[in-house]
């Protein structure tokens, strides 16, 4: 199972980082694939919620089921679920106070690829840099939302625009 972890100090309080975190309809404005999320709650407040996610990626149009599994209100969010190709992902977010007016925003990605060693192969080969790169892109745009300024990398489709 490969692993990605990634950290950035938010200029935000933990409950704004927190808010956008929950606000799962934002993934659009944060994820640079998205472009839509369906049959999700206004805000994720418990294990056992799910939703869809809609991605394109390499022009092609993909939908992944999520499931809230962990749920620490203020502090962390753990969603898994598949993102095609037999890709399973556990997704963890987690926010702690960095002092006043602002706060750590962390992510780990716990990812399993499908078949076997040559699914190892692939993840040398870029996989896990290109999921990286994004997640630092995700987080750098949680950021923005929760400083009340636009995402420097908007989610596809979303203008650059205060939220």
């Amino acid at each position: 199972m490969g692993l990605i972890e990634r950290n950035l100090t938010v200029q935000a309080a933990p409950d704004r980082v927190w808010a956008v975190l929950v606000d799962v309809r934002a993934l659009p404005k944060v994820s640079p694939h998205t472009v839509e999320v369906r049959h999700t709650p206004d805000q994720l407040t418990h294990e056992g919620e799910r939703f869809t996610q809609v991605v394109v990626a390499a022009g092609k149009r993909f939908e992944s089921e999520w499931e809230v599994v962990g749920f620490e209100p203020g502090r962390s969010l753990a969603i898994e679920g598949s993102v095609g190709f037999g890709v399973r992902y556990c997704l963890t977010q987690t926010v702690e106070p960095a002092g006043p007016g602002r706060s750590t925003l962390s992510v780990r990605i716990r990812y399993k690829l499908p078949f076997g060693p040559l699914g190892r192969v692939a993840s040398r080969l870029g996989v896990e840099r290109l999921a990286g790169t994004e997640a630092e892109q995700v987080l750098r745009n949680i950021a923005a939302l929760a400083e009340g300024r636009p995402p420097p990398h908007p989610g596809r489709g979303v203008a650059a625009a205060p939220a």
